[in-house]
Formats: structure tokens, C-alpha cells, sequence
């Protein structure tokens, strides 16, 4: 694993694991190769080994930089990185080497005092078809309803969508629409309101979703068995608060408990949270 924590300073990779030396210039924006002299071996150790870059705080870092090192590194299977970073050139270069086949990339989003870059739907398209067994994970901590709103403006192969703080209703309620290759969607806040008509779009809009977790939400008992009944044949992770449960006159929380069990075919029980 190869982590750039930063551009404030050039960051030196110097182990016995490794025979070159990666430094990251803050002053160039490049990425240049220091050879071990003392170990006199053309071989490049880094490229043979790194399967993770992980980049963070490094906002003077261009795309080019971030392509040299992939290219570098044949080896190379998961990229984790802001989607500051993220641009049409960069995810198009990664598309036409034949070398990189990428597991997986995952991004973090924040709020950023810039605009968020905008991905082209045609672009997705592409990185989609490069790579159509790659996990697309999608981290979101922002808050504000336009930047949401910048984010989801065309379909993203997203098979890993985790909102770390809670998505405006505009856009939960057209998940399905932009993330149809969606297998885990993981919300940790929702409201005011239910969360029910957000789950039955995902299980109708996202055939491949298997894993379900909600933190600080609210669903309706009978808004569960929906959700449940459309897609109990892929389900693999369901988590639900039981205080998120709302009883209704039609089902309580023992009620939809045991339908929900008898829909998976095994046991299955909402989270117990402890009140202090």
C-alpha cells in the first residue's frame, strides 16, 4: 500500500520492501522515480508489488501525476481516492491502459470550497464497460442539496453508495435512476419523514442490490415488508435499527420480524440499541 497523505511536503517511500524511491513534488506536481543506487537492481519493486494507492489532502495533485504513478504500478488493484481528483481525462486514461485491471476505486466526497468536477455520463459509460467487475465504492459526507445535486446529474456505475451524512429526499428518492448497478447502499441519516418510498425505488430500480444498512432513519413496519418482499431472493444484509421501525395498525415490530424471516428463509431480527 502505497498512502499520499499530502503535497505540503514531498513524501519519500524508503523500505527494504523497495528498490525505488516514489516522491510526490508539491513544487512540479509530478511524480519522478528515485533509483536505489546502492542496491544497483533495474528491477522496480514498487511496480511489482503496490496494489493500493491511496491518496488524501494532496488538492495540488493533477491527474497526469496520479495516471504516471497507476501506470507505474502494473500491479496495482485498488485506487482510493477524493473525487476532487476525479476528472473525464483521468478516468478515460485509466480506461485505455490495457495493463491496469482495477478492482476497485473508491471515493470520498467532501465539501469542497471549489465546485465538485462534473463526470460525464459518457465517461461513466466507458469506465463501466473497461471495467464491469470493478467495485465502485462512493463515500458522501456532504450536506448541501446542490452539491447532491451536482453529484447525481447522470447515471454512475456505483456499486457501493455510503451516505455519511443524510442525502436531501431529492436525491434519495432518484437513487435508483442514477445507481442502477448498486449491490450496498448504507444511510446514516434520513428525514424528516419515512424511508420507506427511498428503499422500494432502490429495490425495484437496483436488481443486483443485496445489502441494506440504515442508521438514524425512520421506516414504517409495512414499508419493511415491501421492501423486503421485492427483493428477498438477493437480500444478504439487512440492518435496521429497532427503534427505526414505526408500528402501524397493521403490523408491529414481532409482526414484521417474523414475515421478514419467513421471506429470507432464516432468522432475521432488527438491531438492538441499547438507551443509554
Amino acid at each position: 500500500m502505497l498512502a499520499l497523505i499530502s503535497t505540503s511536503k514531498s513524501a519519500y517511500i524508503d523500505s527494504e520492501g523497495f528498490n525505488t524511491t516514489s516522491t510526490l513534488s508539491n513544487d512540479k506536481t509530478t511524480i519522478e522515480q528515485k533509483k536505489d543506487r546502492s542496491r544497483g537492481n533495474e528491477d522496480n519493486a514498487l511496480a511489482k508489488s503496490l496494489q493500493l494507492l491511496r491518496i488524501r489532502g494532496s488538492p495540488n495533485l493533477l491527474p497526469e501525476d496520479i495516471l504516471k504513478l497507476v501506470n507505474h504500478c502494473r500491479c496495482l488493484r485498488e485506487l482510493s481516492m477524493f473525487y476532487s481528483l476525479l476528472s473525464d481525462d483521468l478516468l478515460i486514461a485509466l480506461c485505455t491502459e490495457e495493463e491496469i485491471n482495477l478492482e476497485t476505486l473508491r471515493i470520498e466526497i467532501h465539501s469542497e470550497t471549489t465546485p465538485l468536477p462534473v463526470i460525464s455520463e459518457k465517461t461513466w459509460t466507458t469506465f463501466a464497460d473497461r471495467f464491469p467487475n470493478t467495485h465502485l465504492i462512493l463515500l458522501s459526507y456532504i450536506t448541501d442539496e446542490e452539491e447532491h445535486k451536482t453529484l447525481f446529474t447522470s447515471r454512475i456505475p456505483v456499486t457501493h453508495l455510503y451516505f455519511g451524512e443524510a442525502p436531501s429526499e431529492f436525491v434519495a428518492l432518484r437513487i435508483h435512476n442514477y445507481c442502477p448497478r448498486l449491490v450496498e447502499l448504507v444511510i446514516s441519516a434520513y428525514g424528516p419523514g419515512l424511508i420507506d418510498d427511498v428503499l422500494i425505488n432502490v429495490a425495484r430500480g437496483c436488481p443486483r442490490l443485496n445489502s441494506i444498512g440504515l442508521g438514524d432513519c425512520e421506516i414504517s413496519c409495512i414499508g419493511l415488508l415491501k421492501f423486503v418482499t421485492i427483493c428477498a431472493e438477493r437480500l444478504k444484509i439487512l440492518y435496521i435499527r429497532e427503534t427505526s421501525l414505526i408500528e402501524d395498525l397493521e403490523l408491529d415490530v414481532l409482526d414484521v420480524t417474523a414475515k421478514v424471516s419467513s421471506l429470507l428463509g432464516d432468522t432475521w431480527v432488527p438491531e438492538y440499541i441499547p438507551l443509554w
